[in-house]
């Protein structure tokens, strides 16, 4: 751990200048048991109580760490002091903020929030890194990692490169994933595209291919039928042309109604 109040390496002999082991043994006493054996009384002090939690604040202790301390206090086979239970209890009611941990940091044996603590927390990990469970797994980690910080527990300087490290790999995964999603946006436009051109090709060849042929075609159909039904060669061919009444007269040699006969009686 780089840095906070560490109750493992807590002193709880050590007591303000009011109360240590000079004062209280009147320079006679070489440490605590001396003076337990010369006054055939257990000095307060051996214990866990109000003087350890002021020299503890003193030292950068929250009230979290006071907490902690008492576990501490604890394994160590110390007795805990009659006021020092109420003292923590008086700081639990006024600052319940201060005790609300995201996780129990003392779990691995510590107090503090290193990377066995992240192991933990993240466990096999995240094959996708964008997924909303990645996100939420890093936000915890960032959030006791912060909480830690803001109780004054020790901290490991690995804990800031393993988050710092997990963003970056996220970020990256992020980009490639938009990448993808806007080359496949291209790719579908692209073929919509593709398919409208060969539908429309197809459609122009279809159009070309039946006027091409002449077969009954509104054209064709209506020039045939002018050749057979206008007299006189007017449209269409004179072979197939039905003469007039007055052609027919002419070829008899009658001539028309007002021209002169021909030929003489």
């Amino acid at each position: 751990m780089a840095n906070g109040f560490d109750p493992k390496t807590f002193d709880f002999k050590k007591q303000t200048a009011a109360h240590n082991l000079q004062t209280a043994g009147s320079g006679n006493a070489k440490s605590w048991q001396h003076l337990w054996d010369l006054g055939g009384v257990k000095p307060w002090q051996m214990k866990y109580d109000e003087d350890d939690i002021r020299v503890a604040l003193n030292e950068g202790a929250s009230p979290y760490g006071l907490q902690q301390l008492l576990t501490e206090a604890k394994s160590r086979g110390l007795e805990i002091g009659k006021n020092t239970i109420k003292r923590i209890d008086e700081l639990r009611a006024s600052q319940p903020e201060a005790f609300n941990a995201p996780i129990n940091y003392g779990t691995l044996g510590g107090y503090g929030f290193d990377t066995d603590d992240i192991k933990a927390m993240w466990g096999t990990g995240f094959e996708d890194k964008t997924s909303k469970d990645f996100t939420d797994a890093l936000q915890g980690v960032r959030n006791a990692w912060t909480w830690a910080q803001d109780q004054n527990l020790p901290n490991s300087l690995g804990v800031d490169t393993w988050i710092h490290n997990k963003e970056s790999e996220q970020r990256t995964a992020q980009v490639a994933a938009h990448n993808k999603k806007v080359l496949d946006q291209q790719m579908a436009v692209a073929a919509e595209q593709a398919a409208i051109q060969e539908a429309a090709a197809a459609q122009a060849a279809r159009v070309k291919g039946s006027g091409s042929t002449g077969v009954n075609t509104a054209a064709s159909i209506k020039g045939s039928r002018l050749s057979i039904t206008k007299a006189g060669g007017r449209k269409g061919t004179n072979r197939f042309s039905r003469p007039t009444p007055y052609q027919y007269m002419n070829t008899l040699g009658i001539g028309t109604p007002n021209s002169k006969p021909t030929h003489t009686l």
